[in-house]
């Protein structure tokens, strides 16, 4: 017993400190917020506000694929019910913006096309690739970076191909879009009901959902 106890003294002893490499990103960080401040102040807010989110994904763990993964395997629902908390806010959030830019300027779809994204069979297709895609990187887009900013090599590759498939994306948009995306339906439900009952019905559905998966976790633990 002794034994082990001194060989993990030891082994605490071999590890190296992190405060150096903190503080060090940490200085850097404030040197380009100085530098972005003096060129451009929006540069230095985006900046900052950055390096806020990431270290709120470090320390919540959050990721959009773990929220969806999670309760089928372990029966955690907290990343889910984050998820929708956030999509609550962001919903009230994005309500008052919107609603004030319709008021005074009304989508024009001749005029701006895509300012409102089509809903068709390549919605589902894109979605259930990109799913398949994060299962296999072993997380979302967010999650990906924070583990790259944890030191993890093998995200990297995982990011190589977020390059890759954003430049081939890019690059045969407009061919998906003339022959499918533009000849899509648009939905636009401020079009068909009030805004406000519009911006109602999806917090309440998004309430319902919240329940539902508090319900979900109670019983996966009580059929343990």
């Amino acid at each position: 017993m002794a034994t082990l106890m001194k060989e993990g003294q030891q082994e605490e002893k071999k590890k190296k400190s992190q405060m150096p490499y903190g503080i060090g990103a940490l200085l850097i960080a404030l040197i380009l917020s100085v530098v972005l401040w003096k060129k451009q102040h929006t540069y230095a807010a985006s900046w900052s506000l950055g390096i806020g989110i990431g270290i709120v994904l470090r320390y919540s763990r959050f990721c959009f694929a773990s929220a969806f993964r999670d309760p089928f395997l372990v029966g955690n629902t907290k990343l889910l019910r984050a998820m929708l908390l956030a999509m609550m806010v962001s919903t009230v959030g994005f309500a008052i913006i919107q609603s004030g830019y319709i008021n005074e300027n009304p989508i024009n779809y001749d005029l701006i096309p895509g300012a409102v994204t089509s809903v068709g069979v390549h919605v589902m297709i894109g979605a259930f690739v990109f799913g398949i895609g994060m299962v296999i990187a072993g997380g979302c887009s967010s999650s990906v970076l924070m583990r790259i900013g944890e030191g993890h090599a093998l995200h990297w590759v995982v990011f190589l191909g977020f390059l890759i498939g954003t430049v081939l994306g890019a690059k045969d948009y407009s061919f998906w879009y003339d022959r499918i995306i533009g000849k899509s339906k648009t939905i636009y439900f401020p079009e068909y009901l009030d805004f406000k009952i519009v911006v109602v019905l999806q917090i309440g559905v998004l309430i319902i959902l919240y329940r539902l998966v508090i319900w979900y976790e109670e019983k996966y633990w009580k059929g343990i």
